[in-house]
């Protein structure tokens, strides 16, 4: 019986050693292909996503567009498993909606800083400002990022973005990505944030990515997207 175990563990773990890193989400892998062959833009997909399985409807399905110069992926929280682009997919309720990920041929307008925001604090190499009046709003920048906190009441802005700084450094504030320009932006809490994240690459394509839960969820998401043919 030891021997079988042995076997079996050290079979696990060649299998382990020998599969692919880094390959894309299941649910997303049989629309790879054909998604890259019908749009001009490069195409990112995500190769890390964890399903919300403390949460009722707990499987993840996507709607799928492409077009010659941009594509979509609309990403839904359903009770059971379907597949991309299944007709029941086509109008669901606003709660099953939990993100999006998109790429376009374009540029980014530039995010200016509020004239009436005043200076607050710099920290972990971020200059920080708030609104004086409201103070639960902020707009932060570091290096090429512009960030905009909005929470519900209180710190929570303050909150939220002490969450992003730190999932951010964890990502190497996402230096392995081509990013010319970018613009993050979250409302809600930090635990069911709507954390957008968007950014123009040198060579003229801008992505988008929404998500619906935890900031830190949605920095890896973005950390682990990766282009496909």
């Amino acid at each position: 019986m030891k021997k079988l175990f042995l076997l079996s563990l050290i079979g696990i773990l060649f299998l382990t050693a020998f599969s692919k890193p880094n390959e894309v989400v299941t649910f997303l892998r049989s629309t790879a292909k054909g998604l890259s062959e019908n749009t001009n833009v490069p195409v990112l997909l995500p190769t890390y996503w964890k399903e919300q399985s403390k949460k009722p409807k707990k499987h993840t399905a996507v709607k799928v567009k492409a077009y010659e110069n941009g594509y979509v992926i609309y990403f839904l929280s359903m009770d059971k498993h379907y597949r991309v682009n299944d007709p029941a997919l086509f109008h669901p309720r606003e709660s099953s909606k939990i993100g999006e990920l998109s790429g376009n041929v374009g540029t980014m307008t530039p995010g200016e800083r509020p004239s009436d925001f005043v200076f607050y604090k710099k920290k972990d190499g971020v200059t920080l400002w708030i609104q004086p009046w409201i103070r639960s709003i902020i707009y932060a920048k570091r290096g090429p990022w512009i960030m905009h906190f909005d929470g519900d009441k209180g710190d929570e802005p303050y909150q939220q973005a002490d969450e992003l700084f730190k999932a951010m450094k964890k990502a190497d504030w996402l230096k392995r990505k081509v990013i010319y320009d970018g613009h993050i932006s979250i409302l809600g809490t930090r635990r069911e944030a709507l954390t957008s994240i968007s950014w123009e690459t040198s060579d003229g394509f801008v992505y988008h990515f929404s998500f619906k839960g935890p900031i830190k969820e949605a920095v890896k998401i973005v950390d682990s997207l990766k282009y496909v043919k």
